[in-house]
């Protein structure tokens, strides 16, 4: 302990006469600094668990437009996103959605008009996601939209980029992280929606995620924002103007 903790011997010290007390003072001095080592990464490691739990979370490759569900046909911006660790739960994680403007100026330079929020269920709540199972974020095309007025032919010629962030808390730990992805208008799919991933095993009877069909998505054939026209009215789908599914 003396050694260790460099206190001092006081009067009484190792001498030339005892060689097996210098033999024990090194062995006590390696193990000592190991065991600082250990105790070091441990609160390393849980200082950096943060960034590393960011990584497992995952979205789709492309984000879609279609009907926001079988009797609600009014478009709708969707991406999917679920959180592949199994056993570190999050505490709660929120998403929130930008859409970042850019144009080409005088001298040919593309610079940032400005960063407008999306709205994905802030009012009701719905942007408040549980991480159990894959999601979808869903956001809702109308007037307040940013991309209220985009069609399936000029989407692709936008200038503009969705950024998308998922923000929570790590239960092991109380910190908190933010895991981040970014959508262009040629990795947004007009007229498609995700096939459902999260099915029921008759033999099991239970659920399963089939994280094959991730990034899996089908088209809507009937699907044309321009021609929609829904008799509901905004109040019987309140609860359902964004958020996730």
């Amino acid at each position: 302990m003396e050694s260790q903790h460099t206190i001092g011997y006081g009067l009484r010290y190792m001498t030339d006469l005892c060689p097996p007390a210098y033999l024990t003072l090194c062995v006590q001095c390696v193990v000592g600094v190991f065991l600082q080592t250990v105790l070091a990464g441990i609160v390393i490691a849980k200082i950096l668990r943060p960034k590393k739990r960011r990584q497992e979370m995952r979205f789709s490759r492309m984000a879609v437009v279609g009907p926001l569900d079988e009797h609600d046909k009014r478009p709708t911006l969707m991406i999917r996103l679920a959180d592949i660790q199994e056993k570190l739960f999050l505490a709660e994680s929120h998403v929130r959605l930008y859409m970042a403007c850019s144009r080409i100026n005088s001298r040919g330079d593309r610079e940032l008009i400005g960063v407008k929020d999306m709205n994905v269920g802030y009012d009701s709540g719905w942007d408040r996601v549980l991480l159990l199972w894959p999601i979808i974020v869903r956001h809702v095309i109308n007037e307040d939209s940013p991309l209220y007025g985009i069609t399936r032919d000029n989407i692709a010629k936008a200038d503009f980029e969705l950024i998308m962030t998922v923000e929570g808390i790590v239960e092991a730990t109380g910190m908190t992280f933010q895991a981040r992805t970014s959508f262009l208008p040629d990795e947004i799919l007009w007229g498609y929606k995700f096939k459902p991933m999260v099915l029921m095993n008759e033999k099991l009877s239970k659920y399963e995620v089939h994280y094959s069909l991730f990034d899996q998505t089908e088209r809507v054939c009937d699907f044309d924002a321009q021609t929609i026209e829904t008799d509901e009215t905004e109040d019987e789908h309140h609860h359902n103007a964004s958020g996730f599914l």
